[in-house]
């Protein structure tokens, strides 16, 4: 069980000390999870960073913030946290045409080889990075979006 402990509390510190951006742990790590849930949730933070980082970062930045308004931000965005939807069928799908109303200047183009656990983890980092505070994303609920994409 303290072999426990000290892995999340390892895997919390590596996760906040990567990103200077992000706030404190205390208002990104939801409390009504169980042990087991904790520990899949910081799983999902370190995945989700490293694969933001891989995937992510060249047009969002690693703040989070975008660029100027070529790309979208992702911190503290309203549209990001109030549905989910659009954000696992932009990554899975990509955009086919570029969108004024919705700040985005150049289309994204499709992670078509990421996994549905990697859009969850992905989803849960950026879900709860940078002042955004959605929780857990299961792989269940990014399957149950991507079934319900509309042309992106």
């Amino acid at each position: 069980m303290s072999n426990n402990y000290l892995f999340l509390f390892l895997s919390l510190f590596l996760v906040l000390s990567c990103n200077s951006y992000q706030k404190p742990a205390e208002s990104q790590f939801p409390k009504n999870l169980d042990e087991a849930s904790k520990m899949k949730y910081t799983q999902y933070l370190i995945q989700g960073k490293i694969l933001y980082t891989t995937n992510c970062t060249h047009c969002h930045q690693n703040s989070g913030e975008g660029f100027r308004k070529l790309y979208p931000a992702l911190i503290e965005s309203a549209a990001l946290m109030d549905d989910m939807n659009p954000a696992a069928c932009l990554i899975k799908y990509g955009t086919k045409s570029i969108r004024k109303a919705s700040n985005q200047n150049i289309a994204m183009p499709a992670q078509a080889d990421l996994s549905n656990l990697e859009i969850a983890e992905i989803l849960t980092y950026i879900g709860n990075s940078w002042g955004n505070q959605s929780g857990f994303v299961s792989v269940s609920q990014v399957e149950t979006l991507l079934v319900k994409c509309a042309t992106y």
